[in-house]
């Protein structure tokens, strides 16, 4: 004699319950896979912007040479960076993961360097 009916499996219930376990497991790693990938798309875009940058900075240079835009303007003397030493490190507030630029050569990189990747100027930070 079997099981009475009370005491019998339900397959379909189980199946699906199994089917919402998978659904609710893959909508997690999913989400987290979700914002790893735009947080890589968001630093692909933050690069290409500043490969933009540069390439509209050496067009708008060219195009004044040639006469075509006016003369570009001279980069303004600041009085304090004159007083400092060539090698004296630029001070920031504090490490970021946003873009910043270089003082000395305008090159824009992430906040989290030691020193600039072109010309070498080290950063400093105020809160360490």
């Amino acid at each position: 004699m079997g099981l009475p009916w009370y005491l019998k499996p339900d397959l379909f219930l189980h199946a699906d319950m199994l089917d919402q376990l998978d659904e609710l497991n893959s909508s997690a790693s999913s989400s987290h896979a979700d914002v790893l990938r735009q947080d890589k798309e968001i630093e692909r875009l933050k690069t290409r912007i500043t490969e933009l940058e540069d390439q509209l900075l050496a067009l708008e240079k060219i195009l004044s040479q040639h006469g075509i835009l006016p003369p570009m303007p001279e980069e303004p003397e600041d009085p304090e960076a004159s007083n400092l030493p060539p090698d004296a490190p630029a001070i920031f507030p504090a490490r970021t993961e946003e873009v910043i630029a270089c003082p000395r050569c305008g090159r824009r990189q992430k906040g989290n360097r030691n020193a600039c990747y072109a010309c070498g100027l080290p950063f400093q930070y105020e809160a360490e």
